[in-house]
């Protein structure tokens, strides 16, 4: 467990990559759990699928969340650019991508942040506070991006 300190509250956490199999595919998830320090009993934990595109977005041919691979961690998001009417892109780079990674510190403190202020109050609880589709957050929080 790593350690982070936020208003002087000290705060332990970790990430996780984990695969769901569904028949003959595998599925990646990012687990990412945040407990107060002294407060075991009452963590936080995200669960980032990647299948959870399909709650939120219209288009996941042109638009989606990729969740861990190839790089465990890192989150990014897929956008397709549209091409012009004679079949051209629009751009040099068809492909625009946005990247998030868990393993970045300031990453998981505007999480904290985030969740603190929502639901989680892990000092009164006394069980885990459990979102199992994270994978929306993405676009709700402020997070930072990039690999580093």
């Amino acid at each position: 467990m790593r350690k982070i300190t936020i208003d002087d509250a000290v705060y332990l956490w970790k990430r996780e990559h984990l695969h769901l199999i569904a028949g003959e595919h595998c599925k990646c998830i990012e687990k990412v759990v945040l407990y107060l320090e002294g407060y075991k009993k009452s963590p936080l934990q995200l669960f980032f699928r990647e299948e959870d595109n399909l709650k939120f977005k219209t288009d996941i041919e042109k638009e989606k969340w990729c969740v861990g691979y190839p790089d465990e961690g890192v989150i990014w998001l897929y956008k397709k650019q549209p091409l012009l009417a004679d079949n051209e892109p629009n751009s040099d780079n068809q492909e625009q991508t946005i990247e998030i990674n868990l393993n970045r510190p300031a990453v998981i403190t505007a999480l904290i942040r985030y969740f603190l202020q929502t639901d989680w109050n892990p000092k009164q609880s006394t069980r885990p506070y459990i979102i199992k589709d994270a994978l929306q957050f993405l676009e709700i929080i402020v997070l930072p991006k990039g690999i580093k």
